[in-house]
């Protein structure tokens, strides 16, 4: 097996059709489409799927343009070209795709490539901001919609719009949801999650852990503590995170001198994401746009509420108020209102993690597997 495009092939034959996918989809170390797509593959390795996988980041290069050359050229050629050799070794195609035109471009080539090989073809589309990108696209995405098996959404949202724009292809459309690992994002002792992070004890910790880029909205919670601290100081918000806004975070936090009350404490590694979602009294996302957010289902797995803005499929999964609060996106006012009303509410963990059971990667997969079984 070429290891330069292709890794995780497995399977377990358990009395039933096997069925051999071509997964193709990012396994880059942060993103919510890469850890999609990486958590279908270790939940795949327990069912009825024999899986191929095409990295489309792999080869990245520490030169921008040339990185980008390379992804673009494994999204397309690249593609084209695997799918068709591998073409015994499968019976179905499986793209992960994103926002922007680039990542919808391997949508594009799987379409051509089912075509040309006779294979099923199955499209994840996860754009946070679909409106946009079909109303800009709208003669590709259909050339898409029209050459898919099925494409599966992440939100109710996503399906209505689609719907509504091509509503000849609606019958296949699907709803899936993003999920959590309950392996790593189940309740652990939050005392002991501080000992080990060096986190205080005697503070309310709010916990965000995303890209530090503007769609994530973190001059707005930034904003909002700055009107928490004038009404209570036994607070501390954690962000966890890299990306290109760092210097101007660190810097708004200086002037705003909440220093002792928001730290960047930069990107960490996998093991340790959980140990912070448990050290927390509850997550809080201010982001701008999002799909369906993964972090989302990672906070509810670990029994803690989550406070979010009102965007993409989180008020589909945020539908009381038991389990977390929504926000208006963009305003730090009604951000810093639901922040306090969090502090001030005797959450019932045992009803978040009841409630969190039907989002795990075991169900979300075996619900992808429905899909893989009713077209072929």
């Amino acid at each position: 097996m070429d290891d330069a495009c292709f890794s995780n092939l497995f399977g377990k034959e358990r009395g039933t059709k096997m069925i051999r996918v071509l997964m193709c989809g990012p396994q880059a170390d942060s993103g919510g489409v890469a850890n999609h797509t990486k958590s279908l593959i270790k939940e795949f390795s327990s069912l009825e799927v024999s899986l191929i996988f095409y990295n489309f980041s792999k080869g990245n290069s520490s030169n921008l343009n040339w990185g980008y050359a390379k992804k673009t050229y494994r999204r397309t050629i690249g593609l084209l070209f695997e799918a068709i050799l591998r073409k015994d070794k499968y019976d179905l195609i499986h793209v992960q795709t994103s926002g922007g035109l680039s990542s919808f471009l391997s949508s594009i080539t799987g379409s051509f490539a089912s075509k040309i090989v006779n294979k099923k073809l199955v499209i994840t589309f996860h754009h946070s901001n679909t409106e946009e990108f079909v109303d800009k696209y709208k003669h590709i995405f259909k050339f898409v919609l029209r050459f898919s098996d099925r494409m599966i959404l992440v939100s109710e949202k996503q399906k209505k719009y689609i719907s509504n724009v091509f509503p000849e292809y609606s019958s296949k459309l699907v709803v899936i949801p993003n999920g959590y690992d309950a392996d790593f994002y189940y309740p652990r002792d939050i005392d002991d999650c501080r000992i080990k992070l060096d986190l205080p004890h005697d503070k309310k910790i709010i916990y965000n852990i995303s890209n530090l880029i503007e769609v994530k909205g973190h001059k707005y919670l930034i904003k909002a503590m700055k009107s928490i601290v004038q009404e209570r100081n036994d607070v501390l918000c954690v962000i966890v995170g890299k990306g290109y806004l760092v210097d101007q975070l660190e810097s708004q936090i200086e002037v705003e001198g909440l220093q002792d009350y928001v730290k960047l404490v930069g990107w960490k590694p996998d093991d340790e994401v959980p140990i912070f979602m448990n050290a927390c009294d509850f997550f809080v996302h201010a982001s701008l746009k999002e799909g369906n957010p993964t972090v989302m289902f990672e906070c509810l797995g670990c029994g803690k509420p989550y406070v979010g803005t009102r965007v993409g499929g989180v008020p589909e999964i945020i539908t009381h108020k038991d389990y977390g609060l929504l926000v208006e996106p963009g305003n730090p006012q009604d951000l810093a209102e639901k922040i306090m009303d969090a502090l001030n509410k005797n959450w019932n963990k045992t009803k978040i993690i009841s409630y969190s059971a039907q989002f795990t990667w075991e169900n979300i997969s075996r619900q992808t597997l429905d899909v893989y079984n009713k077209i072929s």
